[in-house]
């Protein structure tokens, strides 16, 4: 869906899979029926509300949203931060050396090189923005890469700061569009962190790395890296 180029062979793969894994999940929530498990699916299929609960189509749906956001959101923001971090080695120093930039080097990460660089929103009434007039109905692109480097909310922007405490950054979002997952992102890019930075003192960078083609999605294909004794 969201990658560009893709070509008709892609297409057909792609409905497949998508296919494939609806059945997969449909028999994973049917499994749960009896209400003995103890796993966010078995809570979804138990959630009521008075006399409704959630369809197939929309456990499916829920299903399907919360594993690809958990899942390449996670991947692709550890994958940029480590990046940053050896294109700036002054930084990676100093989270070597002190361990309580950890809080601050994540939201500054999730900032520098944000993963998801755009998302589509509907406006729902007339609205100005700053002398832009939105009409109802129309479709508004966001794009949080640009908003995370703006100079008039950030000090200097370009320059990745892993003590910078003032990081009013819009990577998990904003409003009731917030990032269900931020919490648990937070400590996902932490643990990768706390483990790999003093454990692997010897990786550096060896050549440019790889982006992928997928649409409005900042992600790494490859990061070529070489032990430095």
């Amino acid at each position: 869906m969201y990658e560009l180029n893709r070509t008709p062979e892609q297409e057909a793969e792609a409905v497949i899979a998508s296919a494939e894994f609806a059945a997969y999940v449909e028999t994973l929530a049917a499994e749960r029926v009896s209400g003995t498990g103890d796993d966010l699916l078995s809570d979804l299929v138990a959630v009521r509300e008075g006399s409704h609960r959630l369809s197939t189509h929309e456990l499916v749906a829920t299903a399907v949203l919360l594993l690809n956001a958990g899942h390449e959101a996670s991947v692709n923001v550890t994958g940029n931060g480590w990046w940053a971090l050896f294109r700036n080695p002054d930084q990676l120093s100093a989270l070597r050396a002190d361990r309580s930039l950890l809080e601050t080097a994540v939201d500054e990460l999730m900032r520098y090189d944000t993963p998801l660089q755009m998302f589509e929103r509907w406006v729902l009434q007339d609205m100005d923005v700053h002398g832009v007039t939105l009409p109802r109905g129309s479709e508004v692109a966001l794009l949080f890469g640009s908003a995370n480097h703006d100079p008039a909310v950030f000090h200097e922007p370009s320059r990745l700061d892993l003590a910078r405490k003032d990081n009013p950054h819009l990577s998990f979002g904003a409003g009731i569009h917030y990032c269900l997952g931020a919490n648990l992102a937070r400590a996902e890019m932490e643990e990768a962190l706390t483990h790999m930075a003093p454990r692997m003192p010897g990786l550096a960078l060896d050549g440019e790395p790889a982006f992928g083609s997928v649409n409005g999605i900042y992600h790494l294909d490859s990061l070529p890296l070489r032990w430095a004794a």
